[in-house]
């Protein structure tokens, strides 16, 4: 009892960094109906730097490095298109060619041996249950940065004109919102999360070069279990496909571990249901 209640933790603990990327890949695609492919190598690159730098400098460049990376592709991608003529096919190749990119350079800088650093060598022991100090620092932030999200989303004129721009990016235009401006802030703020989500790995599982494509695709299939309008639901998503993670490396073969994960996201999105009671809830 108490192993598969260690195996729940763990799975949760692990399921907050994947819902902090699925976070911005659904504001993304909530806002601009694209996707960007390059939340996981945003991710390891703020590993990298934050892992070579060290010290709280580390944290600051590699969150920052992240950012630019983002501002890159937001620049991009608002260059290339307009509101009402958005070539989403476009944007996800350029996505994708960064984050391809990224990838050759964090393996030409830093070379292929994992990057991780452990801050704590002791664990709490509650109620039978092994908890690192680092999986609650890592419950705290992503609570905060929820709330956060939550009160810029919903409480403020920006999360209002990034509602508007995402229903009707056309008629927001012609209303004074300047929609391109707000598509590339969300491009700008998903690469926040994701430097922030490279940070808990940093210190939790650690990444090598190669982690991003595997990052991204967890990250988008959190992303849908719960329907892709909604970066809350979204962060929901993380938290169950981390769950399942764990619990398939705990009980199934070593050769099901990585595609478990995937078969249970195709099994959610064959039956249906959540994805029709995600869509009810408006884009985001």
């Amino acid at each position: 009892m108490y192993e598969l209640m260690e195996f729940v933790v763990r799975g949760a603990f692990l399921g907050v960094i994947y819902g902090l990327l699925a976070f911005p890949i659904s504001l993304v695609f909530a806002t601009t109906g694209s996707v960007d492919l390059a939340v996981g190598a945003y991710t390891v690159l703020a590993v990298a730097i934050a892992w070579a730098v060290g010290g709280p400098a580390g944290i600051v460049f590699g969150i920052a490095a992240a950012v630019l990376s983002s501002a890159i592709v937001g620049f991009i991608s608002m260059r290339l298109n307009r509101p009402g003529t958005f070539d989403h096919i476009t944007a996800v190749l350029g996505t994708f060619g960064l984050a391809t990119f990224l990838e050759s350079f964090i393996l030409t800088v830093y070379g292929k041996d994992p990057m991780a650093r452990q801050v704590f060598d002791t664990f709490w022991d509650v109620f039978g249950v092994r908890i690192s100090p680092q999986a609650l620092i890592n419950i705290i932030v992503c609570i905060l940065l929820l709330v956060a999200l939550y009160v810029l989303l919903y409480r403020t004129p920006f999360g209002r004109m990034m509602r508007a721009s995402a229903i009707n990016p056309l008629g927001a235009a012609l209303n004074g919102i300047p929609v391109q401006t707000i598509w590339f802030c969300t491009y700008l703020l998903g690469g926040f999360l994701a430097g922030v989500a490279g940070i808990l790995v940093l210190f939790t599982t650690g990444a090598d070069y190669s982690t991003g494509l595997q990052l991204t695709i967890s990250g988008f299939g959190a992303a849908i279990i719960f329907g892709m309008n909604s970066p809350l639901r979204g962060f929901a998503g993380g938290l169950v496909t981390g769950l399942v993670q764990v619990l398939s490396s705990a009980y199934l073969p070593g050769g099901w571990v990585t595609a478990a994960p995937m078969i249970f996201i195709f099994v959610v999105l064959a039956l249906g249901p959540m994805n029709r009671i995600a869509a009810t809830g408006g884009r985001v």
